[in-house]
């Protein structure tokens, strides 16, 4: 039973009290056990692990709210209920701003304590897993976790490294598709905000009329469809991480609303009169050149300096041919555990289109491939047919121009056996293979060392 596994701690100087509760909350399945002093309390505290407190407001010595602070000082996450005859608004809300989980007050029915211990353990067991699955996530979003073998990515990493943890707004460059979010949620992880909410936001596919809305909020009535007031973005990332992706294409307008929320550190939500303090910080991302836009009046200077504290700029994947190799074994690895099969063997060929493909859609498209190879290979063989055809169709050039320089083939030996692949590839028709090459005929048969009349 899960009660069996939760201790409860009693603290009543009355004795025969402190008895009672011991003997009802033993009998509903808990581990109960009595202090009957603030000082044997906190023994106890120190020495054995607990899951919940219930103690008496009014002691000899320390009081219910004198043990509580020291309580909150040696275990933070350890739920206190209090217990007091005199059920006064003002002792509640002390209580509660001492931390107190619940309060209860004299004379009540075992239904009623019940209930106040069952909404207490499911409230401390829901943190304890939210904390769990936290560090699962910090852990599965650590740097240290992200694919690089190449030196202009470690680069990138050790930067990302070094102002993770600071307060710095970061600027996240780079084609689509190279990680720029999972750079942005790694530095969230790793910094002391991780406890907090990662927010992420996407500029470009939010209407410019609904954006403002979403990053601020609104109340009810601040617009037509307004019929509830909603909170924004800003609020919702208290604390924690408001990523801005492709942040290039934000309007004008709100730029200069975005802006003065990043100065005064408030922010006004739509409709409203007053204004909130947010506590957020910054991470954005874009695939456009965020200075030309500058330069054409699409985007506020003053914003781009405050946005890029720090610029990290990520390099597309075919300028980081290292870490093909070892992100194609990631993604097998992912990919055949979702699909609840064996991780399949690569051919030679399928490997090979994979290593000279350019990849103009980065990580995220060799990601595809790969899940879609796993998907559709049989005998657990990936082979160059369990690709997509873009990508296998340019294999055969790659490998051609590979063994061109194996060979130390001169230009005029390499464009005779282009050409002549050319002039096969369409059955022997010159005037066709010369429309391809981009020469006329004569010119045709010179490469090919054959008379015009040929």
């Amino acid at each position: 039973m899960e009660n069996e596994r939760s201790t409860i701690l009693v603290v009543d100087d009355d004795r025969e009290m402190a008895n009672i509760l011991v003997e009802i909350l033993s009998a509903a399945g808990y581990r109960a056990i009595a202090a009957n002093s603030g000082a044997d309390a906190l023994a106890l505290v120190r020495r054995d692990h607990l899951d919940l407190v219930i103690s008496d407001l009014r002691m000899v010595g320390m009081s219910g709210h004198q043990l509580q602070v020291e309580i909150r000082r040696l275990a933070p996450n350890l739920p206190v209920l209090i217990i007091t005859a005199f059920g006064s608004i003002q002792t509640a809300v002390e209580s509660m701003k001492l931390g107190a989980f619940d309060y209860i007050t004299k004379p009540f029915s075992n239904d009623e304590l019940m209930l106040a211990v069952t909404r207490a353990l499911e409230d401390r067991s829901l943190r304890q897993e939210i904390k769990r699955l936290r560090g699962e996530l910090a852990h599965s979003y650590g740097l240290e976790n992200i694919v690089a073998a190449s030196h202009k990515m470690t680069e990138v990493l050790e930067m990302a490294g070094q102002i993770a943890d600071s307060a710095a707004s970061v600027l996240l460059t780079g084609e689509s598709g190279t990680g720029k979010e999972l750079i942005a949620r790694a530095l969230h992880f790793r910094s002391r905000r991780q406890q907090a909410p990662f927010v992420p936001v996407n500029c470009a596919a939010i209407p410019d009329n609904l954006l403002e809305s979403e990053l601020f909020g609104h109340v009810k009535g601040a617009f037509t469809d307004a019929r509830q007031s909603k909170t924004g973005l800003f609020q919702s990332a208290r604390g924690g991480t408001l990523f801005l992706d492709e942040v290039g294409e934000m309007p004008l307008m709100l730029q200069a609303k975005l802006l003065r929320v990043i100065e005064d550190k408030r922010v006004r939500p739509v409709g409203a009169t007053e204004e909130s303090p947010v506590d957020v910080r910054i991470v954005s991302a874009t695939n456009s050149d965020l200075e030309a836009a500058i330069a054409a009046g699409k985007f506020r200077v003053d914003l781009y300096y405050r946005l890029a504290t720090v610029t990290l700029v990520l390099p597309p994947l075919r300028e980081r041919s290292e870490d093909i190799g070892p992100l194609i074994r990631h993604f097998l690895g992912r990919a055949s555990t979702e699909a609840g099969r064996p991780i399949p063997q690569m051919d030679p060929e399928a490997a090979a289109c994979l290593t000279h493909y350019q990849w103009p859609g980065n990580i995220r498209e060799l990601q595809n491939a790969i899940s879609r190879a796993v998907i559709l290979c049989r005998n657990n063989r990936i082979t160059r047919g369990d690709l997509p055809i873009k990508i296998a169709g340019e294999e055969s050039a790659a490998v051609n121009i590979e063994e061109a320089v194996s060979r130390r083939l001169t230009i005029d030996q390499l464009e005779r056996e282009y050409s002549r692949a050319v002039l096969a590839s369409v059955g022997g028709n010159k005037s066709e293979a010369a429309g391809i090459l981009g020469i006329d005929r004569k010119t045709l048969y010179r490469k090919l060392g054959e008379p015009e009349s040929a």
